[in-house]
């Protein structure tokens, strides 16, 4: 059965809030590292520790059953469109006009996330951080493509692995076990480029050559892995003769994010991500992981 698009309009709305929600990381976790320590008696509580729980928490309800429903199965992530439309699911068009959703609105819930932190100023918040691939173009791309692929791959075997009721849990902590691997060493595993080019679009600098460099780097690295899953799809399916058997290797992000991710998508999606989603998905992220 093939993935039915949720349209641009509900991919924009819920792209925008699932943006705003992610990119509120680095504030939760100020918020709630205090009241662990002070409240509940937990001694030095680990922020990158936290970091990760409440990102996890994060793609949990984005990629849950609740919010599929409610936004009607939005991906979040161009680089997901793309693999849709890679492996069949989706027409050309679709494909477009989601993608530009997902961006569109990736980048109103950043802007929109930056003015409220102006308005109402929170402990975390020291504004929107543009998203940099600490190891280089051929580095960053390559590492970009490895999560996406991976994450990818994943979400089209886990239901086969835990059962489809636990899919979309075991997306999301595949997803956060790829960010701990990686250690924003090279690119963070956004693997959401749309969260990316929020990031320098609101960050301000998005008329520069660093912010096209970087920008190119994570959109080229999701759309390798996005390629990398579909021709393993095609393999799986016995090379397009139907001799496989099939696996759906699509994956929502935002980031994560993971993935729908993820990333954020590190979705990450699945993830990621986009949900995201790291150097997930905003400055937040950056900011925390930096800590």
């Amino acid at each position: 059965m093939k993935f039915a698009p949720p349209g641009a309009a509900r991919e924009f709305l819920s792209a925008t809030v699932m943006s705003f929600c992610m990119n509120n990381l680095g504030v939760e976790v100020a918020v709630v590292k205090p009241l662990l320590e002070t409240k509940l008696g937990f001694k030095n509580v680990d922020s990158n520790h936290l970091f990760l729980t409440v990102l996890f928490i994060h793609l949990c309800f984005f990629f849950g059953p609740f919010y599929n429903r409610k936004s009607h199965g939005a991906l979040h992530n161009p680089a997901v469109y793309f693999l849709f439309f890679l492996i069949g699911d989706l027409k050309f068009g679709e494909c477009l006009n989601g993608a530009f959703a997902a961006v569109g609105g990736t980048v109103l819930g950043t802007w929109l996330y930056k003015e409220t932190m102006s308005l109402f100023p929170l402990p975390g918040f020291s504004g929107i951080t543009p998203a940099v691939a600490a190891g280089g173009a051929m580095y960053g791309t390559v590492s970009e493509a490895t999560v996406a692929f991976v994450n990818f791959a994943f979400a089209g075997v886990s239901g086969s692995l835990v059962g489809n009721s636990l899919k979309p849990y075991a997306g999301a902590f595949f997803y956060v076990i790829t960010i701990v691997l990686e250690k924003c060493k090279y690119s963070c595993g956004f693997m959401n480029p749309a969260v990316v080019f929020a990031s320098h679009a609101v960050g301000g600098d998005l008329r520069t050559k660093q912010a096209a460099t970087h920008i190119l780097i994570y959109s080229a690295g999701a759309v390798l892995g996005a390629a990398a899953a579909a021709g393993l799809k095609w393999m799986a399916d016995g090379f397009g003769k139907g001799g496989g058997k099939k696996n759906n290797t699509g994956a929502k992000s935002n980031s994560s994010g993971a993935a729908k991710k993820s990333t954020g998508g590190k979705k990450t999606g699945s993830g990621t991500k986009k949900a995201t989603p790291a150097r997930t998905r905003s400055s937040a992220r950056v900011k925390t992981k930096k800590a």
